[in-house]
């Protein structure tokens, strides 16, 4: 009995000191497995070449309007208004509803050629003018027209303008051309396009009509009409500025597509029809057409 606990003995001793070394020899195992959390970055960076360009602000009758475009390898990748209307609880929402909507049309149509939301007309149309300084700011100004609007002759390269929203902000007769800054009203930042694309803005003559003045400003570029927008219409009242908001943007794409001031009155806005079309044919008459 003695002798077989003494054999027992010496096994389990032996057995005792083998242990430590295959302690060992895993622990190093797992010093030389990769990190559980070695999976590359995802994918979500900056395109290379990609850049921000912030377009000015424009002034509308409920708040200021100003466009951040990022663009990529000469195209729009992403749109958005780092500012909009919130004079009220009213424009706050109507901005919040169109906005979305204007910087979808923005990246699609990759120019400021595009519509205006119906019934945000103002934050539309400044959304519009923001968007175009911020083009012209980014040089993109000539691939923008070459997309929509003027690069092929006939009533059709007119048709599709947005409701006669012009490029541009403020409501005097500053300049404005492509790749050239925003001629605001205020003469500062004027444009300074040369060749046979430049685009110019001109003012036409106040019209005086019933219920208020009338004014139009044009774009015109290469010969052509490629915008139109009334700096003035009628506000004697709630009537007539509800007149002028319903009726301007149809007359501002008649104009655009007829290339001149026979266009047709709005049903319901003599007045004001005959108003604009005065002050559009002095404008056609100052820029040459």
């Amino acid at each position: 009995m003695i002798a077989v606990a003494g054999t027992a003995s010496a096994v389990a001793l032996l057995l005792t000191l083998k242990q430590p070394g295959t302690t060992v020899a895993g622990a190093a195992s797992q010093a030389g497995a990769p990190p559980a959390n070695s999976a590359p970055a995802g994918s979500g960076a900056v395109p290379a070449g990609g850049a921000t360009v912030l377009g000015d602000e424009a002034d509308t009758q409920f708040g200021p309007v100003q466009v951040e475009l990022t663009l990529s390898g000469g195209r729009i990748t992403g749109a958005r208004a780092v500012k909009v209307p919130s004079t009220d609880a009213n424009s706050r929402k109507i901005a919040e509803s169109s906005v979305p909507q204007l910087n979808q049309a923005a990246v699609d149509a990759q120019s400021a050629d595009i519509d205006t939301v119906s019934g945000a007309t103002y934050t539309s149309q400044g959304y519009i003018r923001s968007l175009q300084s911020a083009l012209d700011k980014a040089g993109a100004a000539g691939a923008g027209e070459g997309t929509g609007q003027g690069s092929a002759p006939g009533a059709g390269s007119g048709a599709d303008a947005p409701d006669g929203d012009v490029p541009g902000d403020g409501t005097g007769a500053g300049g404005e051309s492509p790749d050239a800054g925003d001629g605001s009203g205020d003469g500062s930042d004027p444009g300074q396009g040369s060749g046979s694309g430049a685009t110019e803005s001109v003012l036409g003559d106040v019209a005086g009509t019933q219920y208020g003045d009338v004014q139009v400003r044009l774009t015109v570029s290469g010969g052509r009409i490629t915008g139109a927008e009334a700096v003035k219409t009628p506000g004697s009242d709630a009537n007539s500025r509800k007149i002028a908001a319903g009726a301007v943007p149809k007359l501002n794409q008649a104009a655009v597509a007829a290339q001149s001031a026979d266009i047709d009155t709005v049903s319901g806005a003599t007045y004001t029809s005959q108003g604009y079309i005065r002050s559009l044919q002095s404008a056609l008459d100052k820029a040459g057409l």
